[in-house]
């Protein structure tokens, strides 16, 4: 590059943002004035800010984008005030500011440590920055301690500690859980249908027809809520003890510092103070609606002997990747003798055009590997047609770049060659697996230009109304770049023709099987 590029780097966590020093301002006046005194000619600055995020953890927006471009190599030098600022977690810190930037040739430099990368041999601070690096890690271990031990004595005393509030309730200025009557009625209404005997399905159906907005859309106030109960909703309200007035905390906790990793606690461990605040539901109606849900056994999949224990062993490669193009939601893979994709989400709703709309297991990757083997054939065929040896020679010659990379990475590693010499060799190697990568796509491409003319794709889209859930399919991986590309090039055509289909009216279809 001919510009030497500097990333000065800014983090304000939750906990710093009560120290002044450490606010973005004062980072920000910090560096800058660092940066004026560098008198680097020809520079260009670019800011990274992190607000409100742990040092614990490089799952940060800012830092991700910033060493997003140390991999492209478009950085040449960054600044931060102190290497906690940079990161808390004493491996992960260590491995960039000792491995990767000194691989790249990037300066690091943290201000108020005096750390400067260019003064110390091979880039690295030694035994002074290791110290550091365990100082900064052990400082947020004894931190996040005294936050959890704080937490949980606000716990034991009863106070509210989460952010937001149990449905059918709301905070006071008080931080006190008082009843918010329009969800309250919600809430007593499940339990009233529940204690009728009323299903899980049934409670949903009730609740659509009535339009009750769900937890999720009361909480960010949509406007034209769908009001479409799942089953595991209503199943938590009616198993959450709190609604008799019971406060429950401490229900799942972090491993370590910096997790995102949740694991549950034994109700054993809970902490539970009754009497707590305003009871919704009445403890004798609560127990009554527990002792009908054993019996009925709700949600199937509890019973010892349920439909999902005899049909464990369905599986498909389609899971997660078929979806309704009615609501644009996932389809869910029930687990029945006659195995389909269901559109779960509009189960209750009668009124909409994908009311209880399935597709057979079967029948749906019976349809893709059809097509997959199609196009397979057709993309083979044209690349032999084309040049019988260039398919072969190319993944060939990308293999042998791959080793080849691998093998110079290992010279420098032992120190056989400077950084400058594995670069420049590393960069010729690139571009050579770049041009390669790009003659290997160019052939892919012609070989789908052909399929479209010579296979009818249409064929698989005879129902207007209710082919979309097969359009929506994501890209399925088999180890094989051309049949990747094909399957993809498969997807955008059925894009364009559901798309096509929608600004037509749709063909009613009296069968909801889609596939039959």
């Amino acid at each position: 590059m001919g510009e030497y590029v500097i990333a000065k780097y800014i983090r304000l966590s939750m906990e710093d943002a009560k120290n002044d020093s450490l606010s973005i301002e004062n980072q920000r006046m910090l560096l800058d004035a660092h940066i004026a005194e560098m008198c680097v000619p020809d520079s260009n600055v670019i800011e990274f800010v992190d607000n409100g995020h742990s040092g614990t953890s490089f799952d940060r927006p800012a830092v991700q984008e910033l060493l997003g471009l140390v991999q492209q190599g478009k950085i040449n030098c960054i600044v931060c005030k102190d290497l906690s600022r940079f990161g808390r977690n004493m491996i992960e810190t260590g491995y960039y500011i000792e491995r990767i930037f000194p691989l790249y040739r990037i300066r690091f430099i943290a201000v108020s440590d005096s750390h400067d990368s260019d003064e110390y041999e091979g880039g690295i601070g030694g035994m002074e920055v290791a110290f550091k690096f365990l100082i900064h890690e052990q400082y947020s271990r004894d931190l996040s301690r005294k936050i959890k031990s704080a937490k949980h004595e606000k716990m034991r005393r009863g106070e509210y500690v989460l952010k937001n509030c149990l449905f059918g309730y709301r905070l006071n200025d008080e931080r006190k859980m008082v009843i918010d009557e329009p969800t309250a009625e919600t809430v007593r209404m499940i339990f009233g249908l529940s204690h009728s005997g009323l299903s899980l399905a049934k409670i949903a159906a009730r609740l659509y027809d009535d339009k009750r907005p769900t937890p999720r859309e009361y909480k960010q106030k949509v406007e034209n809520p769908a009001c479409i109960w799942g089953k595991a909703v209503i199943l938590d309200i009616l198993h959450n003890e709190q609604y008799t007035g019971m406060y429950i905390a401490g229900k799942t906790r972090k491993p370590d510092v910096g997790s995102s990793t949740i694991v549950k606690v034994d109700e054993s461990e809970w902490i539970k103070i009754p009497n707590h605040h305003p009871a919704i539901i009445d403890p004798a109606l609560y127990d009554a609606v527990q002792n009908q849900i054993n019996i009925r056994g709700e949600p199937l999949r509890k019973r010892k002997l349920g439909t999902a224990e005899r049909y464990k062993d369905i599986r498909s490669l389609l899971q997660g990747k078929v979806f309704c193009g009615c609501c644009g939601h996932k389809m869910k893979l029930s687990t029945t003798r006659n195995a389909a994709f269901h559109c779960d989400f509009t189960r209750v709703a009668s009124d909409v055009e994908c009311y209880r709309l399935k597709m057979l297991k079967s029948s749906l990757e019976e349809a893709v590997l059809k097509d997959v083997r199609g196009q397979a054939k057709v993309i083979l065929k044209s690349a032999s047609e084309s040049s019988p040896h260039e398919p072969r020679g190319l993944d060939t010659q990308i293999t042998q770049i791959e080793g080849a990379k691998l093998a110079l990475y290992e010279r420098y590693v032992l120190g056989e060659i400077s950084a400058d010499d594995y670069k420049a060799e590393k960069t010729k190697l690139d571009a050579e697996q770049e041009r390669a990568k790009n003659a290997q796509s160019i052939l892919v491409k012609e070989g789908a230009k052909r399929e479209w003319t010579n296979t009818d794709l249409k064929e698989i889209h005879k129902s207007k109304g209710y082919f979309a859930s097969l359009t929506f399919l994501s890209v399925l991986v088999f180890g094989n770049t051309e049949l990747v590309v094909s399957i993809h090039k498969y997807v955008q055509y059925s894009l364009q023709c559901f798309n096509a289909s929608r600004k037509a009216p749709a063909t009613p279809c009296e069968n909801r099987d889609i596939m039959a």
